[in-house]
């Protein structure tokens, strides 16, 4: 990852106003060069969407966004809340990182003592193991597993742990890194049973506060209609990701996406003094090279001292990407319809066009 510092010319822009947004968060101008950069890394990757939206905050600001895309109905569009998938992840884990910051949650107790009723083979996976992916919990085998678990329908985290729960474990807790969304759907089950609260959005609202601006998914939700295909030949494709709970079933705005993101880097979530041990690295590394600490790609720049949190999220009928920059507070959040283009190639140019760097 490039170096990225706040650019000092957009700083000092920041002072002109610019309208209050439809939810009354403030909105900031930016200087006009900074915005048709923006719109050219936006705009190719739109045309490949139904709909695309992205939220750009510095602070508790919405300094720009976009709204694109080739088939969009009246409703798309910034506020609307689309599938974001597995930035769910992210969301979840924010919560347990409250929990162990304000409450003294113990990451490292057995996921057993929260709920004894677990299978026996769970005796030896911790929750820190869960949120790092390390716990050995199996991720989807296939297409047929994908389709199986996104048929059913589930009011709780509970209701879903049948279609996995009595599989053995792929690995030795806490030997070896794989993701998966099944693990985040036992931690969403947890974080419920540990709030005491009859649903996941009770739960998270409990341990989030005002700072949860998500929902979960369910059949007939009102939300951006999802598109399945490739090249433009899409088809609507009806489907609710509501078992995924905190694995990949939330809903959100690229603007709340992005307000939730920035609650994080204002250090609302936990104090940023504290995330430097709290988001200390202990996981085994992916593929990408991004430890995962309570759902989220985590690391800091080494030359600047520059953290950084980030996560994707995609399948059929939707694509979100969240980055945030902790220290210069500027936090980008895009949500799509479509399972298409990698959302990184918008947030992570529009970094560099926000907050400046090589």
């Amino acid at each position: 990852m490039r170096p990225l510092l706040l650019a000092a010319s957009a700083l000092a822009l920041m002072a002109c106003s610019a309208p209050a947004s439809a939810d009354d968060t403030p909105m900031i101008a930016v200087p006009a060069d900074m915005a048709a950069q923006a719109r050219a890394v936006f705009d190719p990757i739109a045309a490949q969407y139904p709909a695309l939206n992205v939220t750009v905050m510095h602070g508790s600001d919405i300094i720009w966004e976009a709204e694109g895309g080739i088939q969009r109905d009246a409703r798309d569009g910034v506020t609307r809340d689309y599938n974001a998938y597995s930035v769910a992840k992210t969301i979840t884990g924010m919560a347990f990182a409250r929990l162990v910051d304000h409450d003294g949650f113990d990451l490292d107790q057995s996921v057993r003592a929260i709920d004894p009723a677990l299978p026996a083979h769970y005796d030896a996976v911790t929750v820190r193991q869960l949120l790092s992916h390390t716990a050995g919990v199996r991720h989807y085998t296939g297409e047929a597993d994908w389709l199986g678990f996104n048929a059913l329908r589930c009011a709780t985290p509970a209701e879903a742990l049948s279609h996995f729960i009595a599989d053995p474990l792929v690995r030795e807790p806490g030997t070896g890194y794989g993701y998966t969304t099944y693990g985040f759907v036992l931690a969403s089950h947890l974080l419920v049973q540990i709030t005491g609260e009859a649903s996941f959005d009770a739960a998270l609202e409990a341990v989030l506060g005002e700072h949860y601006r998500a929902r979960a998914d369910q059949e007939d939700a009102d939300k951006a209609v999802t598109w399945y295909g490739e090249d433009g030949a899409w088809q609507a494709l009806p489907l609710s990701a509501e078992c995924k709970f905190g694995g990949g079933g939330l809903l959100m705005s690229s603007r709340d996406l992005a307000a939730m993101g920035a609650s994080l880097a204002a250090g609302e979530i936990v104090p940023v003094e504290r995330m430097e041990t709290l988001f200390e690295p202990r996981a085994h590394e992916d593929a990408q090279g991004f430890a995962y600490v309570y759902g989220m790609g985590t690391d800091i720049d080494p030359d600047f001292g520059v953290r950084f949190v980030a996560h994707s999220g995609g399948s059929p009928g939707g694509r979100s990407f969240l980055f945030v920059l902790v220290e210069p507070q500027l936090t980008i959040a895009v949500t799509g319809n479509l399972d298409g283009p990698g959302l990184d190639q918008v947030a992570i140019p529009l970094a560099g066009v926000f907050a400046g760097g090589d």
